[in-house]
């Protein structure tokens, strides 16, 4: 949100973390919901795969048809963690 993010295209964003030193692969659902998919330091590669990109978007276009129930269930189910930084 502070400019330290790359749009890749189809709902998936590479972000910038901890001074530059770390990435994330962050899935986009409509806006509403950022899931962090994927997490590397910079140190160990430099970028992801064209074929690692084309699964995101996969994975990303997935997640935008799931809806908020499913979201919740996952979430209770423990297989998505929340991540509240305003609390």
């Amino acid at each position: 949100m502070q400019g330290q993010a790359d749009d890749l295209g189809g709902g998936v964003y590479k972000k910038r973390l901890n001074d530059n030193m770390h990435r994330s692969i962050i899935i986009a659902k409509a806006g509403r919901h950022w899931i962090y998919a994927y997490l590397y330091a910079k140190k160990d590669r430099e970028n992801i795969a064209p074929d690692e990109l084309a699964a995101f978007k996969k994975l990303a276009k997935d997640y935008a048809s799931t809806s908020d129930v499913k979201i919740a269930a996952l979430l209770n189910a423990k297989e998505l963690l929340e991540i509240c930084h305003d609390d």
